[in-house]
């Protein structure tokens, strides 16, 4: 992660996580089939990866993995829990 002037470590972290998070949303909805969803987040992962530039996030590569694992496991809840619950309701009507 690059530190801006002015901006503290955290503030950045943060930042990066939101943006990661939004990227996720956008990523699994974009997967999102019925099943398969070990092969599902394994397409996300590799698709935050492409979308992010490298001199963007410099952290270990098994971390970041950990990372978007638990975030990615946290949207995509939410988003069954919520979005896409209500757009299948929508849908089927």
């Amino acid at each position: 992660m690059i530190l801006d002037e002015g901006r503290n470590q955290q503030e950045v972290a943060m930042d990066f996580i939101r943006e990661l998070i939004s990227l996720i949303s956008v990523f699994a909805s974009y997967v999102e089939s019925p099943g398969n969803g070990p092969e599902k987040k394994e397409k996300v992962k590799q698709m935050i990866k492409d979308a992010l530039p490298d001199e963007q996030w410099k952290i270990d590569p098994e971390f970041f993995d950990f990372i978007l694992d638990v975030l990615i496991d946290l949207v995509v809840m939410f988003l069954n829990r919520g979005l896409w619950k209500t757009a299948m309701k929508v849908l089927v009507k």
